[in-house]
């Protein structure tokens, strides 16, 4: 994740002097920092599917979510960032993250009711997942709380509303960097055509047997 921070002589309180995130893991390689997260936070997100816990959809358990991602991993865990970040657009910047956060967790009581149909999940969800990526509210681990939290979402929408059990399968993206692309585009540009053509290729009726959901990038 760049800092806009970078053109300067910027030492940041959440990095070792080499760069790399200070953990708990005591790892200084990038690395093994991530692929020791991805093991960490797939366990740990098999375990919120099995039980996600209670379920307000407000700060308080989005929080909740990343703490208990990365409680093992890193000191920041479920703590908002202090700090400028970057990565091909700037993020919301540090001041305006717990506002702007609430704000956007708080239209859900008025918005979820109005979701009757698939086609109007995909809208609402397609146009959330991109302002929830331009808060990106923690230091790190922005991608996997985001996507847990949806997927949490999801299936409240789908019980609440009574509609079909739907999930997002990312496990049928077959370009990342289309993905990527598509979400900078609705992020940067509040054109949210590119996220919802492809949402819509993912947004599938959830198996019974399994889920393909919690393996995720290590974003």
């Amino acid at each position: 994740m760049g800092r806009i921070d970078d053109l300067f002589d910027y030492q940041s309180p959440y990095s070792s002097q080499n760069g790399v995130l200070k953990n708990k893991l005591h790892l200084d390689d990038e690395e093994l920092l991530n692929k020791a997260e991805r093991i960490l936070t797939s366990y740990k997100l098999a375990k919120l599917y099995l039980d996600p816990g209670k379920q307000t959809f407000d700060i308080t358990h989005y929080q909740a979510i990343h703490k208990f991602l990365f409680e093992d991993i890193y000191p920041f865990a479920g703590e908002i960032r202090t700090e400028v970040i970057s990565k091909r657009i700037p993020f919301c910047l540090p001041q305006y993250i717990v506002p702007e956060l609430t704000r956007l967790l708080g239209e859900l009581k008025y918005k979820i009711p109005k979701i009757t149909n698939r086609d109007e999940l995909l809208k609402f969800i397609t146009e959330f997942y991109s302002d929830l990526d331009i808060i990106h509210p923690f230091r790190e681990g922005n991608g996997r709380t985001e996507r847990e939290f949806i997927r949490q979402l999801i299936d409240y929408i789908c019980k609440t509303n009574g509609l079909e059990e739907y999930n997002l399968d990312y496990s049928l993206i077959e370009d990342k960097e289309e993905y990527i692309n598509a979400v900078v585009k609705a992020d940067a540009l509040l054109d949210y055509s590119d996220l919802m053509v492809l949402f819509d290729r993912i947004l599938v009726v959830k198996e019974k047997e399994k889920d393909k959901t919690f393996g995720s990038s290590n974003e």
